[in-house]
């Protein structure tokens, strides 16, 4: 029986989930900037964001409000160098506290109506709850955002369909162990 490499099996796992024809998902650079900045009006300073460190937002670093909007417009700067478009999404938050704190928050977050999907929570909604709830502003720790382009999704495709053979070298491999 043939295995297939680690990495084409993940590709094959997201390429199922995303269809590479849907729209992109997200807020452009200049929206999601603007919600950045809300939120900082009633956000504690300490709160984190974290953002794509590369340009397939395959690692996330974690930055100050500022720092995180300039990194936002670096990346808007190099896809527009390419012509292409690239959407910003919120997939998690991060909260301050002990775990049953923690909890409550969450819970009273959710009867509030939420923040949306959790791999594309909107950020309005999470303004509009910090408005009406300001005694739990100071509670947000991190909030984590990716991105969306047809670079980054032509990433995930698979290179070649080509399956390894019982007893022969995969293309990946090197052929001297």
């Amino acid at each position: 029986m043939a295995l297939k490499s680690f990495t084409r099996f993940v590709n094959e796992d997201l390429n199922t989930k995303i269809d590479q024809e849907s729209p992109l998902k997200g807020y452009d650079g200049d929206q999601i900037i603007k919600r950045i900045e809300e939120l900082m009006e009633i956000l504690a300073d300490d709160v984190r964001f974290g953002v794509p460190a590369d340009q397939l937002g395959r690692a996330t670093t974690y930055r100050d409000a500022n720092a995180a909007i300039q990194k936002i417009k670096d990346m808007v700067h190099y896809y527009s160098a390419k012509q292409e478009e690239v959407k910003f999404y919120v997939w998690s938050v991060s909260y301050n506290g002990t775990w049953q704190a923690t909890k409550g928050l969450r819970k009273k977050v959710e009867g509030a109506g939420g923040f949306g999907d959790e791999s594309n929570m909107s950020l309005k909604k999470m303004l509009d709850y910090f408005k009406a709830n300001p005694e739990d502003s100071d509670n947000i720790r991190s909030i984590s955002i990716s991105m969306d382009s047809e670079s980054i999704r032509k990433s995930t495709l698979p290179k070649e369909k080509e399956e390894t053979v019982e007893g022969q070298t995969d293309t990946n491999q090197t052929e001297n162990k």
